[in-house]
């Protein structure tokens, strides 16, 4: 049975388009720290699958695999079919939540928002501020990309010295994970008055996570320049660092992006970084 292709081109939207679906995940962020369920971006395959097919099926059950596992593992990925109506995918909480209860609460929230934004979609993807879940009718997984998915810069920066110089020894910290897995590929730094934070999935391996995080930083620097406060998100990790006293507040504009899947129509929410308390992680 032929298969639309799942693969996706990026393009960008407007985030007020999607205001009205994905302003759940937005009102979860708190005035002071950005809460596990805030909208980060998602990204949708333009194909889509009909009712009471068997892809549904599949997918179904591998969305209740996530579900159940997350209060578990902060980590894991899994195959639900065979025969060319497989369903694929995986989730992953963030470093310091594990597998528990902020873990399980997070990855519930995705799915929810995941179908509602990319209702009835052979591939999607949806990153909160906790968590991360994807599935996919061609099998990703183990599969290196490196393609960017997401960016984010402040529009204020600084070229002073001190600044920079603690800017770029969190990052390159935050390069020298030790392993992956549940408890590894995730790392926090800081230094004088700026912090970061960087993770990897759980599938790579740990030469390949520094690669991956290598290249984010790379970006970084490169899109970014010397913002005080920047995101990156490849497609198997990302990196984050900001100057203390800045945060993310949600607010309407474009996200900025580049080709993940070759298809996909991608959405998310401009984030400006804001004077305000610092980030918890």
């Amino acid at each position: 049975m032929h298969r639309p292709r799942s693969h996706l081109c990026c393009s960008r939207v407007a985030a007020v388009v999607f205001a009205a679906t994905i302003i759940i995940g937005l009102g979860a962020a708190g005035v002071g720290e950005a809460a596990t369920g805030t909208f980060i971006y998602a990204g949708c395959s333009p194909s889509k699958y009909q009712p009471g097919t068997p892809f549904e099926g599949n997918l179904g059950s591998l969305l209740a695999s996530i579900a159940s596992a997350a209060p578990n593992a902060g980590y894991n990925s899994f195959t639900a079919g065979a025969n060319g109506t497989a369903a694929y995918g995986l989730y992953q909480c963030r470093g310091d939540l594990g597998g528990g209860a902020d873990c399980a609460a997070c990855v519930r929230d995705a799915l929810a928002q995941l179908s509602q934004v990319c209702a009835a979609a052979y591939a999607a993807s949806l990153q909160l501020e906790g968590c991360y879940v994807r599935y996919d009718s061609t099998n990703f997984l183990g599969t290196p990309d490196a393609a960017m998915v997401y960016r984010k810069c402040s529009t204020s920066s600084s070229s002073d010295g001190g600044f920079l110089s603690n800017r770029d020894a969190v990052l390159g910290d935050l390069q020298q994970v030790q392993g992956v897995g549940a408890s590894g590929g995730y790392k926090v730094s800081s230094s004088g008055g700026v912090q970061g934070v960087a993770q990897c999935l759980g599938d790579l391996a740990a030469a390949d996570c520094t690669a991956c995080l290598a290249q984010a930083v790379g970006q970084l620097k490169g899109t970014c320049g010397t913002a005080l406060a920047a995101d990156v998100y490849l497609a198997q990790c990302y990196v984050r660092y900001w100057a203390n006293g800045y945060y993310f507040r949600p607010t309407q504009g474009t996200a900025v992006r580049t080709d993940y899947f070759p298809t996909q129509i991608v959405i998310g929410f401009a984030l400006a970084f804001e004077p305000s308390t610092r980030r918890k992680y």
